[in-house]
């Protein structure tokens, strides 16, 4: 058989059209070669087995000339019977040649890897072949004579280590046989260990050897940001000691609506018509060094307009007093008049900005603000395509509006998002405006002028007509007054409502067969509704016919739908689940079983997320739901790798979801199960480990600390850790553990929260509070609380025809999932109604944790 020139199509990561098409293989006999494809890669091997590392070469290039690299490669390769890989579409590698790219990926096209005594023959033979064809540099490699090759020591195969951020990362083999991170830097750093060959020698030194024009102007000091198109860096002018902020772009990258060192250039001469304009950063100077282009500008002292001031919310604190917001309000509407003044200073010029958001605000001491990137600027005169207008989700209006109303609607958006910062889904649900005014006034005692200014500013996105959205009322602002658990129902019902239509839907338009009445459980890709159904499930919405035919779906998963881990597909809550729904036994839940206990010796992970502990917990609910042995064995296998692995929590990120806090869940339960006294001991001494991991906040709140941020949430913060601290207490009483839950209770009762899910937002911290309530120890305001929650989860909801739906994580779109969309949020709602019902809807409250993970 042999493999022809694959047909160009116009599907694929880059979208339809050119930008989608696939690239193609020189028509050679490939019957040989096993090919290996997805979204990122093209793998073909001819046999033969590699090393586990070592050096690798990477080709990079421009889409233009992708097409000939691909061929002079691929062709080099098959001479060689050489494994490679290479990036699928044109699309994938624009994305990849661009600002939105990592690091790790920028520039990557093909890779290929020699062997040791192979390295250098295959760079000077492949340099003659494809030349110096111009290509973006590939960050962390070393570049091979200028051309569209680079040289990097790392991995051939993916293995993974826990890193320094307690986060899994590649893997490489280093002194003593173990395994360490394989450091995917921006600059050309192989580890200390590997003796570089002398033709790398010479080729690095003649690489740093190269005239550094301007950049031997100034002393670097540290990096700022760093993307694919370059980074941004503070330095000293040694001259006179001058500090700046030095902007750099590399070429062939583009940014949005152009190419990197043009938009660069572009900056520079919009900030030379500013240079007597006060409030706007002041360029010093511009040059090229290696190709790429440098903007040099003064240094502003202070920090963005975000973290100078909206990270002073009072409504982040569990409670603030009137005057407290009233001081806030003030502050911001001083400082935002400062900032409107140069904007209006800029349109005096001749100018917009075109991309106002507060990253792009420094406030200094005196909260004077600067403005700086104007790389987006334009003369207010010029006629700009809707191609070429930028912006900031939530900050930017559309692309229909022009101008100088471009600025003057990210300033209103600004003003309203210091105090409800929800104008990012304003383009989903127009109608959220209003609910968002409202708010602000309320809080912040706004006068009706500033509102209807506001309102005036953002009006700008077209209505959608949408059926019955006229009975969601977000009810009053103030939650002081008696639970009304109809509330929660109402909005309870719509959100099934929306859930249900969604698969119904999915249904119809895969043309599948199902019983009457029941509701479809694929998408229609094929993909399971397993999030939404495990939701509706949970909370009373699924009849016993839908149950049924939930079951039976169950044996006809694709196995690329079911990771081994609690946390995706069938095996976490939903396999065993789905037994307990329907009292029988299934062959597709036992062969998921089969897998999951398969799979454990290829797991690197330990988490609870895709690792051991959440593998652990699937087969131990298996085991006792079933009263099956078949799992005993695996996971007192287990039990012993997370003891014996997990024994400092130093380097572990302290969390629910892929931390401390999920592994100790999994020994709680291990313990219960086995009545294993040591398995408690090491379920204490990672919850312990886990809280020194947090912080306190002057106002009492006990949060995880994430780098100079802190997390209330149930993933990756405090509300998580607090859940596992719950399950541990359930065993044995623990002064030490228990003396954390009322700052985690605080932390968990902010009325502001930006997202709305269930692992990084509000309904996450309900079912945490719900739960501390059911325990016994929150405090006599928990219910209260509780249903502030529920009352402000209409700060979010996007209504549709078929009923309300929540943001996604990115708050660009909608989601029904379960890990930041409705489904969800459904279970945050459910948990909320049977605290505020109390008795027995409280006592039956269902097991939330298996489902706490739950796919997407």
């Amino acid at each position: 058989m042999v493999l022809m020139r694959r047909r160009r199509h116009e599907e694929g990561i880059g979208g339809s059209g050119p930008r989608g098409e696939a690239f193609a293989l020189p028509e050679l006999d490939w019957s040989s070669w096993t090919l290996q494809a997805d979204e990122e890669w093209v793998r073909l091997t001819d046999g033969g087995s590699l090393p586990d590392q070592g050096w690798k070469i990477h080709c990079s290039s421009e889409q233009s000339a992708a097409q000939a690299v691909l061929d002079t490669v691929s062709r080099f390769c098959h001479e060689r019977s050489a494994t490679f890989k290479y990036v699928p579409t044109v699309g994938r590698l624009a994305w990849r040649n661009s600002k939105q790219a990592p690091a790790e990926a920028a520039a990557k096209f093909i890779t290929l890897y020699p062997r040791p005594e192979q390295l250098e023959e295959w760079l000077v033979e492949l340099h003659q072949q494809i030349g110096d064809v111009a290509a973006p540099s590939i960050l962390g490699d070393l570049r091979w004579r200028g051309g569209p090759l680079h040289v990097r020591y790392g991995g051939f195969r993916l293995r993974k280590v826990l890193g320094s951020d307690g986060r899994l990362v590649p893997a490489i083999l280093g002194p003593e046989s173990r395994l360490v991170p394989d450091v995917r830097g921006t600059a050309f750093h192989p580890p200390a260990w590997v003796e570089l060959p002398s033709f790398l020698v010479v080729q690095r030194d003649e690489s740093r050897a190269a005239d550094p024009e301007g950049l031997a102007d100034y002393d670097f000091e540290s990096a700022i940001a760093m993307t694919a198109a370059g980074g941004t860096y503070r330095a000293v002018r040694r001259v006179d000691g001058v500090r700046v902020i030095i902007k750099e772009a590399r070429p062939f990258i583009g940014v949005a609506s152009g190419e990197a060192t043009a938009r660069l250039s572009h900056e520079s001469r919009i900030l030379e018509q500013l240079i007597d304009v006060e409030g706007a950063v002041t360029k010093v100077a511009s040059f090229t060094a290696g190709g790429h282009a440098f903007l040099v500008l003064r240094a502003v002292e202070g920090d963005t307009l975000n973290r100078v001031l909206y990270s002073q919310n009072p409504l982040i604190s569990a409670d603030s007093s009137v005057a407290e917001r009233v001081a806030y309000r003030d502050r911001v509407l001083a400082l935002m008049r400062r900032v409107s003044r140069i904007v209006h200073r800029l349109h005096a010029q001749g100018l917009v900005h075109g991309d106002l958001h507060p990253g792009n605000v420094i406030v200094g001491g005196g909260d004077r603000p600067v403005i700086i990137d104007f790389e987006a600027a334009s003369d207010s005169r010029d006629v700009i395509s809707e191609a070429a207008v930028i912006g900031v989700h939530g900050y930017a209006a559309p692309a229909t509006i022009r101008g100088a109303k471009r600025d003057e609607y990210a300033l209103a958006a600004m003003t309203l998002n210091a105090f409800v910062p929800l104008s990012f889904l304003h383009d989903l649900d127009p109608g959220l405006l209003g609910v968002h005014l409202a708010a602000a006034r309320e809080a912040f005692r706004l006068d009706d002028g500033l509102c209807a200014s506001l309102h005036a500013a953002l009006d700008v996105w077209h209505a959608r007509s949408i059926e019955n959205a006229d009975d969601l009322d977000p009810g009053p602002a103030d939650s002081n007054r008696a639970a009304r658990p109809y509330e929660i129902d109402d909005l309870t019902l719509r959100v099934r409502e929306c859930l249900s239509a969604c698969i119904d839907g999915s249904a119809a338009s895969a043309e599948a067969v199902r019983p009457a009445g029941a509701v479809w459980l694929m998408h229609a890709d094929g993909a399971p509704w397993l999030d939404e159904i495990s939701a509706l499930q949970a909370t009373g919405g699924l009849s016993r016919d839908e149950r049924l035919l939930l079951m039976s779906s169950a044996g006809r998963l694709k196995s690329s739908a079911a990771r081994p881990s609690l946390t995706f597909g069938l095996p976490g809550g939903l396999a065993s689940h789905v037994e307990l729904l329907a009292g029988q036994k299934s062959p597709g839940v036992e062969a998921l079983v089969s897998r999951l206990r398969d799979s454990l010796a290829e797991t690197d992970d330990f988490g609870l997320r895709d690792g051991l502990a959440g593998i652990g917990l699937s087969l131990l609910a298996h085991e006792v739901r079933s009263s099956s042995p078949s799992t005993v064995g695996a996971v007192d296998e287990i039990s012993r790798r997370l003891s014996n692995e997990v024994v400092s929590g130093d380097t572990w990120l302290p969390g629910l979801l892929d931390g401390l806090a999920g592994i100790a869940v999994f020994h709680v339960a291990y313990a219960r199960e086995r009545g294993c006294a040591a398995s408690l001991a090491q379920a204490r001494a990672l919850l312990v480990q886990a809280l020194g991991r947090c912080a306190s906040t002057p106002d009492g709140r006990l949060e995880v600390r994430d780098g100079s941020r802190t997390l209330p949430t149930l993933a990756d913060g405090s509300a998580g850790l607090g859940l596992a601290i719950l399950l541990y207490l359930a065993e044995v009483d623990d002064s030490e553990l228990e003396r954390a839950l009322p700052g985690i209770e605080r932390a968990c009762s902010a009325e502001l929260v930006i997202h709305a899910g269930l692992f990084d937002g509000r309904a996450g911290m309900m079912l945490f509070l719900v739960e501390l309530a059911r325990s016994g120890r929150g405090s006599a305001e928990i219910s209260q609380i509780v249903l502030r929650h529920a009352q402000r989860l209409l700060w979010s909801a996007v209504r549709t025809p078929e009923g309300i739906t929540f943001p996604a994580r990115d708050l660009e779109r909608t989601s029904t999932g379960l890990a930041h969309g409705a489904a969800g949020v459904l279970i945050g709602l459910d948990a909320a109604s049977r605290l505020l019902r109390g008795g027995d809807a409280l006592a039956s409250l269902p097991d939330y944790l298996s489902l706490c993970a739950g796919g997407r």
